[in-house]
């Protein structure tokens, strides 16, 4: 890249129109977790999760917690949460930072890119290979938190993020690892680390069977 600002939108995951994977946790220590905050570490409570994805910005998780169903859907500014005599409805149109995206999940598409004022910031070394780093803030709703990630520009998915919160504390570090191809292009983590404020081990979370641009349906993400 040398002298030369890398091209952001050139990192995008264009090519994918939808995913599917099983998610499942794994070494989760709670007391780390809840130091980044008590609803991320109740998020990784889960047996298993299903996670269902399709552009623009459209996604369902089908999960188990604590012997409950658990589904949770996004379309765009509606999130829907039910569970056994619960069904739960809120706009977060306006408010970002309650929206899970592509990007929890190791990869950003141009649909999320355009919700993003991105910034390059240098270019660093990650296990002996150069790296572009960016930061990225929502550029629009009440949500001020600033995300920096590397970006592996050939695959083209997030290897490293760093979480900040809305009043610039650090919150998190997210490590992407062992990318797999769920389709020609198509690269998708199958494993994603969590460390807290004081660079604890916090969880992982291991994905598999990966499939990609299978044609989900849209009633899957009715809300």
């Amino acid at each position: 890249m040398g002298w030369l600002t890398p091209d952001f939108r050139t990192m995008l995951q264009d090519r994918l129109r939808d995913l599917q994977m099983e998610v499942r946790a794994e070494g989760v220590r709670l007391g780390e977790l809840r130091k980044i905050n008590k609803d991320f570490a109740n998020a990784y409570r889960f047996k298993w999760m299903r996670v269902l994805y399709k552009e623009p910005l459209k996604l369902r998780l089908e999960s188990e917690v604590l012997s409950r169903r658990i589904t949770y859907v996004l379309n765009g500014g509606t999130k829907l949460v039910t569970a056994p005599g619960e069904r739960i409805r809120e706009d977060v149109s306006n408010s970002p930072g309650k929206r899970q995206t592509s990007m929890d999940f190791g990869f950003i598409t141009p649909a999320l890119a355009r919700q993003l004022d991105v910034k390059f910031l240098r270019e660093e070394r990650v296990d002996g290979v150069v790296l572009p780093v960016f930061q990225l803030e929502w550029n629009y709703g009440d949500d001020d938190a600033r995300h920096i990630v590397w970006m592996d520009p050939e695959k083209k998915y997030i290897v490293r993020r760093v979480w900040y919160s809305r009043t610039g504390t650090y919150r998190a570090r997210f490590e992407h690892k062992e990318p797999v191809q769920g389709a020609p292009g198509i690269w998708i983590p199958s494993r994603i680390e969590v460390y807290n404020r004081d660079q604890r081990f916090g969880g992982r979370t291991v994905n598999s069977n990966i499939k990609v641009n299978q044609g989900l349906d849209d009633s899957l993400f009715s809300v």
